[in-house]
């Protein structure tokens, strides 16, 4: 029974790889790929989850395979997943995650079946890493293959890293001066994310924010949060409006408001 299973997995495994080692008979059509959030900071022994993200420069896509390099002084692989675009998807699914390198790990999933897609933009993969000793390393995309729904090869454009910084400062202020920045992961979501706000100089003079969500038309969604911020806080909005109730897929904008500061990003849901 464990033969013939460990067989399955060999013969799924070669599919796959046959799969993404097709070339494209026409010209491809271009994706960007890259890994959210930018920035994270934890402590020594704490764990962080990071997004491989696509865009919509393809709608229907299938196969997808990253190699990722990070720094094994900073931190590890703990483990991987499926991202969003996958698990929504209703086709049967392969997957596989493993350090090809001590300081590599690759992710490889595919929908199975003719024809059979997941619909961009969003997350491919999410990849568990643990903090091991104070340091800083960019966890960046060294290669990528996206297949479309036909399972021929796009052209991929490799976009930003994903920093992680161990530091046993992570909820303290933010250092001095700078203009502040307000994102949130993942991005696209479904059915909440965590935004993350970081004000110039921690706040020190301790000045009240405002963080509300608003639709595409500049209308109240929810408003989230009213206080002292300090440094870097974190929020979750549950895609929710201010009376409860579950607002629709589409296109959404956080802002903050500290004094003269205003910081927006833009988010996007998808139920």
């Amino acid at each position: 029974m464990v033969h013939v299973r460990s067989r399955e997995i060999h013969v799924a495994t070669a599919a796959i790889a046959l799969l993404l080692c097709v070339a494209a008979t026409a010209a491809a059509q271009q994706v960007s790929v890259w890994v959210e959030p930018a920035e994270t900071r934890i402590a020594p022994g704490e764990r962080c989850t990071l997004f491989v993200h696509v865009d919509d420069g393809v709608d229907s896509l299938s196969c997808a395979e990253s190699f990722l390099r990070f720094d094994t002084a900073t931190v590890s692989v703990v483990s991987a997943r499926l991202g969003q675009l996958y698990r929504a998807s209703a086709y049967p699914k392969f997957f596989d995650w493993r350090l090809t390198a001590s300081d590599m790990v690759s992710v490889t999933a595919c929908v199975l079946g003719y024809r059979s897609y997941i619909i961009s933009p969003g997350s491919l993969f999410e990849i568990v890493f643990e903090a091991l000793d104070i340091g800083t390393t960019d966890v960046a995309i060294d290669s990528a293959t996206v297949l479309d729904i036909d399972r021929f090869e796009l052209d991929e454009t490799i976009g930003q890293p994903g920093r992680i910084v161990v530091t046993t400062q992570t909820g303290g202020e933010t250092p001095p001066g700078g203009t502040g920045r307000l994102y949130n992961y993942p991005n696209p979501f479904n059915p909440s994310t965590t935004l993350v706000l970081e004000l110039p100089g921690g706040n020190a003079d301790g000045r009240a924010t405002e963080v509300g969500i608003y639709d595409a038309a500049g209308r109240t969604v929810c408003r989230l949060f009213r206080g002292v911020a300090a440094g870097r806080s974190e929020l979750r909005w549950d895609g929710t409006n201010d009376e409860g109730a579950a607002v629709g897929s589409g296109c959404y904008f956080a802002v903050s408001s500290t004094g003269p500061l205003r910081l927006e990003r833009k988010l996007i849901l998808i139920r």
